[in-house]
């Protein structure tokens, strides 16, 4: 039996969410989606946010992606 520490989900999960992100938004965040000026495109800040995380003091998170887009009112 494979342990669930060995087997990696987080992954393939993680490359859809880069690869399709304005799909991925459009279907679980329509709202979002509708107020994102998708022609100013958007930037994946992984290093950004691995700095935010070493100096959190909070326990384990869930969430490790962190996404620059601006508004429809052209706000970062």
């Amino acid at each position: 039996m494979i342990s669930e520490n060995a087997m990696d989900f987080d992954t393939p999960w993680k490359d859809v969410v880069e690869g399709y992100f304005p799909e991925f938004m459009a279907f679980f965040f329509p709202q979002a989606y509708a107020g994102i000026n998708w022609s100013r495109g958007h930037e994946f800040l992984d290093k950004e946010f691995q700095q935010i995380i070493r100096e959190s003091k909070f326990g384990r998170r869930y969430v490790d992606k962190l996404v620059k887009v601006w508004t429809q009112d052209d706000k970062e």
